[in-house]
């Protein structure tokens, strides 16, 4: 409709200066006139165009934000079930240190639970959503700045990190395992590492301190993982209560 009393507008621009009944002096004032009334319809247009256009791309960014905060909720969850699921892990490497330290060998919690040796539960998290929103070229979209560049981090740097320490921890640990203990030691009924009476054994010893050490500082590394997962939830919320 607005095209339409545009065209027309412009036809009754065209008809004022072929009046030849009117002087040009009014022929001018009607046609100044109707070129008024388009560059108002114009502008108008546009205005409304732009507008509609910024509602669409507010809407974008609101239901992204909605879905990668629901995304991180998931990824802190993730974490929260793996540290639980891991501890026990860590308590095994604990106790048989403990063990070995004040020489108080449990044979059979040691050999039973050996399978902790080479236990590990690989860290993962879902950036499809991050991803295709990006490459839609659609971040810019997102006009609070800092938060902008928080989430970016943490999908392009923080999280990325994480996969790729744990699959470096868990590739070292095998590697260390098949080389210092399980080519060392014998195996039990369930293929478990009958590793009790091999604790005096330098290399082991060292193994077992190293290990729990270094599982120990990746536990410690997932909470604070966790806790920046968390600081950006916060974010998010504030935004969309705005």
């Amino acid at each position: 409709m607005a095209e339409e009393k545009i065209i027309k507008h412009a036809g009754d621009a065209a008809r004022a200066l072929l009046k030849k009944e009117h002087s040009w002096k009014k022929k001018l004032r009607e046609f100044f006139f109707e070129i008024f009334i388009i560059v108002v319809a114009v502008s108008i247009t546009l205005w409304f165009h732009n507008w509609n256009d910024h509602l669409h791309e507010q809407r974008l960014a609101r239901d992204f934000l909605v879905g990668i905060r629901a995304d991180l909720k998931v990824t802190a969850d993730k974490l929260a079930e793996h540290r639980h699921d891991y501890q026990h892990t860590l308590d095994y490497y604990d106790a048989i240190w403990k063990q070995i330290s004040e020489n108080r060998i449990d044979k059979a919690y040691m050999d039973s639970l050996s399978g902790n040796l080479t236990n590990m539960v690989g860290f993962t998290f879902d950036n499809s959503r991050f991803e295709s929103f990006k490459s839609s070229g659609n971040l810019r979209l997102i006009e609070n700045q800092p938060l902008m560049q928080n989430i970016t981090r943490m999908f392009t740097v923080t999280l990325p990190d994480r996969v790729a320490s744990d699959r470096m921890i868990f590739e070292e640990r095998r590697n260390q395992y098949i080389t210092y203990i399980g080519t060392r030691t014998p195996f039990g009924p369930r293929g478990n590492s009958l590793i009790s009476g091999y604790t005096n054994d330098p290399a082991i010893r060292f193994q077992i301190m190293w290990q729990r050490d270094l599982l120990n500082e990746m536990k410690d590394q997932k909470l604070l993982v966790a806790e920046e997962v968390g600081k950006l939830m916060a974010e998010i919320d504030a935004e969309l209560k705005r």
